[in-house]
């Protein structure tokens, strides 16, 4: 089982490379629940977890997530990646403030990590810091 789980993280990681929100939606369980930086109480349901990734590619239209390095116990696993891209358009912070777009590229560490419960994500926590969202817009 732990592979299959495995090889279920590196597609939700694909589906947001290829910002392939329907095969993003696919990963989630119908009773997921989506913790990140930027909102304030946890997102439920797969459909809200597809509208946070639509959020991340309007702000950075050509984002990318490389997966740096992927461990699990069972169905607890744990993503250490890199997102990378331009911010291009507003993002909100979760906490009622819009980051303009600052033009700036990005590279931000993160880890996630998820539980998955028959084939599917039901548990997401995504740590990392928005700091390179609040920096001041750029002049170019």
């Amino acid at each position: 089982m732990k592979k299959a789980n495995l090889e279920l993280i590196r597609a939700r990681y694909d589906a947001v490379n290829a910002h392939d929100l329907d095969r993003f939606q696919e990963c989630y369980a119908s009773a997921v629940v989506w913790r990140d930086p930027a909102v304030v109480r946890p997102v439920k349901g797969p459909v809200a977890v597809r509208n946070r990734l639509q959020t991340w590619i309007e702000a950075v239209p050509n984002l990318k997530w490389t997966l740096d390095e992927l461990f699990g116990e069972g169905d607890r696993l744990c993503a250490q990646f890199t997102f990378t891209g331009s911010h291009r358009g507003v993002l909100n912070d979760g906490r009622g403030n819009d980051l303009a777009a600052s033009r700036r590229s990005i590279r931000i560490r993160g880890v996630g990590v998820y539980v998955v419960e028959a084939g599917k994500i039901v548990d997401s926590t995504v740590y990392f810091d928005l700091g390179a969202f609040r920096a001041a817009p750029s002049t170019q």
